[in-house]
């Protein structure tokens, strides 16, 4: 498998599929998934309002499980699907359990979808607050774990400042791997409204 360590916005990322961090509701209002509503349009955002929305009438719960993933069309985007990683519960904490959780639901849904690339946010070190080195400690090991057909795994960093902390963790904790740096294109003023309204990092 090989990890890039991709620095930009998780909607130029070259892969097939594209993964938000998100809250139980699959809201997309914020970070990761306001890029994703806004680079691939509301019929993302509906998809995730009727995955909410067959939950609720499946189980009277209003909210998914932390950890689960719920695949989407990309609408507008170049990608083939987007997974939606639920990084956080109710209460907005996350974990490094439901991290690695995320990253292997996540891979098993790009193997179900035939991709062999995936684009994957810090879960939870935006609105979540997870430390972001222990984030990548729990992808990390997740990805050393995996058993998947995916060749190719984005880890999507909006910080330039932890670009080579990543780099460092993950060669660190998966033995053997060689990382390398992408760069994402120029920040530019064609990015959603609510962009500059809310946090740059991941939506939890």
């Amino acid at each position: 498998m090989r990890i890039s360590i991709f620095a930009g916005d998780v909607s130029d990322a070259p892969a097939e599929a594209l993964c938000t961090s998100t809250n139980p509701r699959l809201s997309l209002v914020m970070g990761t998934g306001a890029s994703i509503r806004g680079r691939g349009g509301f019929e993302i955002l509906r998809a995730c309002e009727a995955i909410v929305q067959a939950e609720l009438v499946r189980t009277g719960i209003h909210g998914l499980s932390a950890g689960s993933v719920h695949m989407t069309t990309a609408g507008q985007l170049s990608a083939k699907a987007v997974i939606h990683c639920v990084a956080s519960d109710a209460a907005h904490h996350s974990s490094a359990a439901i991290i690695r959780s995320c990253v292997k639901n996540a891979l098993a849904a790009a193997d179900a979808a035939g991709c062999t690339s995936i684009a994957m946010p810090l879960f939870g070190t935006g609105h979540a607050h997870f430390k972001t080195d222990q984030a990548l400690a729990a992808i990390a090991d997740a990805l050393r774990d995996a058993v998947t057909k995916v060749r190719h795994v984005l880890l999507v960093v909006r910080d330039p400042d932890y670009v080579s902390d990543a780099v460092q963790i993950m060669e660190r904790l998966i033995p053997g791997c060689d990382v390398d740096v992408q760069r994402g294109p120029a920040e530019n003023s064609e990015r959603p409204s609510l962009w500059s309204s809310w946090s740059e990092r991941d939506e939890l």
